[in-house]
């Protein structure tokens, strides 16, 4: 007998401890089998083998409560530590940073200025020159770069007291130039952020820079479910959309000099409705996910006259692990809609209904193989 198969044909049991676990025990019946030591009594499971997809054989996962609590435990946020610990500090002064510096009292010696017959106390602006320094008169050259405006005061005060009796100074930035976070992509204000004293969230910015861009009378939004900040060399993937609506925590992620803020355009977030739908579609998300009932309810449901309610499929071409899945539940119960409500269907996803009366496992994936070729070189583009 020939043991080139295309498909397994196996019941997976439900109660197995984890995918992995399922996994291992379909690999030991697969290796029993190609060397003819399968025991027919064996508990089998059901599997495909998709090489366009994965060298490894994809279990077939029947949805029910447990896998959809280990789904959603698996795409619970974690948003990193280092995000959300990290605190600035005093704004330290740069190159290009404009100061405004400001001495009270005895200032006639520093060049007062004559205005209708009244000594003006002068007031001096000053960039901070390439070199991190600037020019005060009877003060000299100050290094100011990387310094604090206190820590400027307090030399500035040192430096006059030669010259002045108890001088008072005051200095304050009037330009910030030396420090910015960068705004790219699907926004409608991107460029350069400039940080200030007052040090700016993540929320702060995203807002000022509008991710809803309208054109034509229609609303373009960024992909705010896959926001990337880029810090230190490392990138983070970030759910805005799911944070901006759950918690606080944008509101705790300070930005830093350097950082880059990307937002990518929301195109590819489609969930794809094919076979025995009574309106086969592409859906657009506005979210990371949406629940399978929703999702079958913008097609119009099931097409009774032609579809199998007892497979419907979920094909998942990469989960949070970055490996395939097939999923699948069965309509023909009311719990399967209890199911519908709490599965959560993901972008890029395809719900596959399959016709009645179809068995042939092989036909059902010589229609979903190509497109899901397509799709992903459509993603690869």
């Amino acid at each position: 007998m020939k043991y080139f198969l295309i498909i397994f044909f196996v019941i997976l049991n439900s109660s197995c401890a984890s995918l992995s676990t399922a996994y291992d025990g379909l690999r030991t019946a697969y290796d029993d089998l190609l060397n003819n030591n399968s025991n027919p009594e064996t508990i089998e499971y059901e599997a495909v083998i998709l090489p366009e997809l994965s060298s490894k054989p994809i279990l077939v996962e029947d949805i029910n409560i447990q896998l959809i609590d280990s789904l959603d435990e698996k795409n619970n946020l974690n948003i990193p530590v280092e995000l959300i610990s990290y605190r600035p500090g005093p704004y330290t002064i740069g190159v290009g940073d404009k100061l405004l510096i400001y001495v009270y009292g005895e200032t006639e010696r520093l060049s007062a200025v004559v205005a209708f017959g009244k000594a003006i106390n002068p007031i001096y602006e000053k960039y901070v020159r390439d070199d991190g320094t600037i020019f005060y008169p009877n003060a000299g050259v100050l290094n100011v770069d990387g310094k604090t405006v206190e820590e400027v005061r307090k030399d500035l005060t040192s430096k006059l007291s030669t010259v002045l009796k108890n001088p008072q100074i005051d200095v304050s930035i009037t330009e910030y130039n030396s420090q910015k976070i960068i705004v790219s992509g699907v926004f409608e204000s991107p460029g350069s952020y400039f940080i200030e004293t007052v040090p700016k969230t993540l929320a702060q910015v995203v807002s000022s820079a509008k991710p809803f861009i309208a054109t034509g009378g229609v609303t373009n939004q960024g992909d705010l479910t896959s926001l990337k900040l880029t810090r230190d060399g490392s990138i983070y993937d970030i759910d805005y959309e799911y944070l901006s609506r759950n918690s606080q925590l944008l509101n705790n992620i300070y930005l830093k000099n350097g950082d880059v803020i990307h937002l990518s355009d929301s195109s590819l977030l489609n969930v794809f409705v094919l076979g025995e739908a009574q309106e086969p579609k592409s859906i657009r998300l506005n979210r990371k996910s949406l629940p399978l009932s929703n999702v079958l309810g913008q097609a119009k449901g099931l097409d009774n006259a032609y579809s199998k309610n007892s497979s419907v499929y979920i094909f998942r071409p990469s989960d949070a692990d970055s490996q395939p899945r097939i999923f699948r539940i069965d309509m023909t119960s009311p719990s399967g809609y209890l199911l519908a409500d709490k599965f959560k269907v993901n972008s890029r996803d395809i719900v596959y209904i399959g016709t009645k009366n179809v068995t042939n496992w092989s036909r059902i994936f010589r229609q979903l193989v190509p497109i899901t070729n397509v799709i992903s070189s459509a993603t690869s583009i």
